[in-house]
This record gives structure tokens, sequence and C-alpha cells, in this order.
């Protein structure tokens, strides 16, 4: 699946250039913020509170948008998560539960242009590959997010966004969700 997105990332450009009305553009942008565990599905056989309601953790990486449709931007992202542990006491014994260490990539879909002039508001659907580890458990299963962003631009060719989403990672019978809030700096490489 990497290498597919790479692919995409490197062919777009060159197969919509002819079929558009003005240039392709490319940009890229980090980003940090909060995850929290939402939602969490899981077997009443290995229910704890912690897999319920979980602990917030933080979240940080990169994007790179492409703007080769007019009304679509492609977004490839790699993101990394760290979640806290959480102390339980069970019986009278207190036990810590290690939170997830996350890994993301894959692409997302956006409706308009998040990066150009002025205040937008945005859209976005995104389908990737999320690997989540702690002792004793790994999930490496494919994720899929939606979610609502904000995008201004202070200056030319820089643009600064506030997103909100809620994630997904399908385990089987079951799924982990995350709300995810994120802040982040984008610079055009092409005008």
């Amino acid at each position: 699946m990497r290498r597919l997105l790479l692919l995409a990332l490197f062919a777009l450009p060159l197969a919509a250039g002819p079929a558009q009305a003005g240039p392709v553009g490319l940009s890229v942008g980090v980003f940090g913020g909060l995850s929290i565990p939402v939602l969490q599905d899981v077997s009443t056989s290995s229910f704890s509170p912690s897999d319920a309601f979980g602990e917030t953790g933080s979240q940080y990486g990169i994007r790179v948008p492409v703007h080769a449709i007019p009304v679509v931007t492609l977004e490839p992202y790699y993101a990394k998560s760290k979640y806290k542990d959480r102390d339980e006491t069970i019986g009278g014994i207190t036990y810590t539960r290690e939170g997830f260490d996350g890994t993301s990539y894959g692409l997302n879909a956006i409706l308009g242009h998040p990066d150009g002039s002025g205040f937008k508001f945005f859209p976005y659907v995104g389908i990737g590959k999320t690997k989540l580890e702690r002792t004793g458990q790994e999930i490496n299963k494919t994720g899929y997010n939606f979610g609502l962003g904000l995008g201004m631009s202070p200056a030319r060719r820089i643009s600064v966004q506030v997103r909100g989403e809620l994630a997904m990672v399908a385990t089987g019978d079951t799924s982990r969700k995350f709300t995810n809030a994120t802040l982040g700096l984008t610079y055009g490489l092409t005008p």
C-alpha cells in the first residue's frame, strides 16, 4: 500500500496536467494536536474501563496536499500517536494499563483547496493503514477517517489549518475509534 500511495503521488500531476485549466499545486505541511479514544468496541470477555474511555494522547505528522483536480485535493499523510497510560483499581489493587503507540499513513480526499487565500471550510475523508501497539497487543489494520477543517492564509503560500476528525480502525468484528483535533501549518511549493 505504501508503494501505491507513493506512485499515486508522483503520477497524479502527470496524468491530470493536460486535462485541467491551471497548474498542478503541491504543498507540504506539518500538524500536531490531541487524539482521544472514544466509542471503543471491545468484546465483553476482555472489556475494561480503559478500553471503553481511554486516555487523551498526542498526534503529530506530515501532509502533502496535491491540487491536480479542480474540485478535489488529494493529500497523502503520515501520522504518529502516543496515548497515555491509565491506572485502574480492581479489587483494591492498582494496575497500570499501557497506552497505545500509533502509526498511520494513507490518503485524504478534500473537497476544495484548503490552503488557498482567505478563510475556507472543507470536508474530507480518508483511508489508510493504521498500526496500534502496546506490550502484548498489536493491531495492524485498515483505518478510515472523516472530518471538517478550517483553513486561513495569513501570507502568500502559507496556510494555517484547524481540523476535527473521527478516525476508526476496523479490528475484525469490532473497531477502535478516536477523535482528533489538530493544528497544522502548510507551505505551498508551487504558486
